[in-house]
């Protein structure tokens, strides 16, 4: 690999213009004094100037030439730091920054692109994932960490039978399910249903699990319909415990692509992030017989502003389960991927659902079943007799019971 070395003496500013190699997701890696770490992740447009600090000590910093090419690097007056310092309010949403090092893109230069990178950075901090955040560096950093796999064990005594769902539209982010996947332990079942038949990656799926199973359905309802319809034909009785995953994904050309990219592998971090992790949630099941359904802490609200699209179709199916329009309160894990106490969904049966009760997928982003279905979902344990509960979890787990 080629590198590109940055030196930065303590406590002075640098400015840096390179021109950047951006994908789905519009970052490039820095490696701080020895490029055998864990880098951090920047944000970067196409062509992207930064001003840089390393504050307390000098530091050498690290990138691939693959990542980025350095036009320009050199020392910076607090002159010229004076002049930028009217535009920090449009790029602090962008902003790196830790103990020792502060890397500050400017994106007022990037046109069109950079707007739409700074609103990017701004709305993945109101989800509480900031560029400096741990959950955003740790999980766009989740290939360089190699997390322990603990030895292939029997379910644990009073273990719960886990089946772990996954709804692919988009086949190409299979990668990111098998690299956690592989990873786990603790025993279960997997069930992935595809929109098309997919001979290849049938193939590969089964032979890294062999007791998979793999369904075709059509593509109606998104995750949803099929979700629906493997509890409709039977195919997630016998588990106590239902891990639902699937392969979130934005389509949309600039920045915005990033949504879908981060939202994916945010939420399977914290629902399978590490086998360490998945035992922990078994056992808060195991623990807890009245806990219903666990998703992720970064996910999990009301969100109002979507409410008065899914307002009519989510209290007409809340009505059929006996939930009267002032009794529910919306609460849920948006991204719809959770893990759920099976006989929650038994609750379903009075709705009577087949997936032919979808409608045609043409893009529809809310108002629809599999967005009201979505919010049921998070009503299922207040529904049960006696009530059931909600928890959140996050990657990596606090402890080990």
């Amino acid at each position: 690999m080629a590198w590109t070395k940055l030196s930065l003496s303590k406590d002075r500013y640098y400015y840096l213009r390179a021109s950047c190699k951006v994908g789905p997701q519009p970052f490039i890696r820095v490696w701080k004094t020895d490029p055998a770490s864990q880098p951090v992740f920047i944000p970067a447009a196409t062509e992207t100037e930064y001003i840089m600090k390393s504050s307390g000590q000098d530091t050498d910093l690290y990138v691939l030439e693959q990542d980025a090419d350095v036009k320009s690097f050199r020392k910076i007056s607090l002159g010229d730091l004076f002049k930028i310092l009217p535009l920090y309010r449009f790029h602090r949403f962008n902003r790196y920054a830790d103990e020792c090092l502060t890397i500050l893109p400017l994106f007022h230069a990037s046109g069109t692109e950079g707007l739409e990178m700074s609103r990017t950075m701004r709305t993945l901090a109101e989800w509480g994932v900031g560029v400096s955040s741990l959950g955003l560096q740790r999980t766009l950093g989740y290939e360089f960490v190699e997390p322990p796999v603990l030895s292939k064990a029997p379910q644990p005594a009073g273990g719960l039978a886990i089946g772990i769902v996954v709804h692919l539209h988009y086949c190409d982010v299979w990668p990111d399910f098998e690299m956690r996947l592989r990873n786990l332990a603790l025993p279960f079942r997997l069930i992935v249903t595809l929109t098309g038949p997919n001979p290849v990656l049938a193939v590969r799926i089964a032979e890294q699990f062999p007791r998979s199973k793999i369904l075709v359905y059509p593509n109606r309802g998104r995750d949803v319909g099929p979700f629906i319809r493997l509890l409709r034909e039977g195919h997630l009785d016998g588990f106590e415990l239902i891990c639902k995953l699937h392969g979130k994904k934005t389509v949309s050309l600039g920045s915005r692509a990033m949504f879908g990219e981060v939202w994916r592998r945010l939420l399977l971090n914290d629902l399978i992030g590490s086998d360490e992790l998945v035992r922990v949630i078994h056992q808060r099941f195991v623990d807890q017989p009245r806990l219903g359904l666990v998703g992720s802490s970064h996910f999990r609200g009301d969100y109002p502003d979507t409410w008065p699209r899914n307002a009519k179709p989510t209290l007409e199916l809340a009505k059929r389960l006996g939930c009267s329009e002032t009794e529910f309160k919306p609460d849920f894990f948006a991204g719809t991927m959770f893990w759920i106490r099976r006989e929650l969904l038994d609750l379903l049966k009075p709705l009577n659902l087949s997936q032919d009760d979808f409608p045609e997928e043409v893009g529809q982003l809310d108002g629809e079943l599999q967005h009201a279905l979505e919010r049921i979902f998070g009503a299922l344990p207040g529904l049960a007799h006696p009530p059931m509960t909600i928890e959140e979890t996050s990657w990596p787990p606090a402890s080990v019971p």
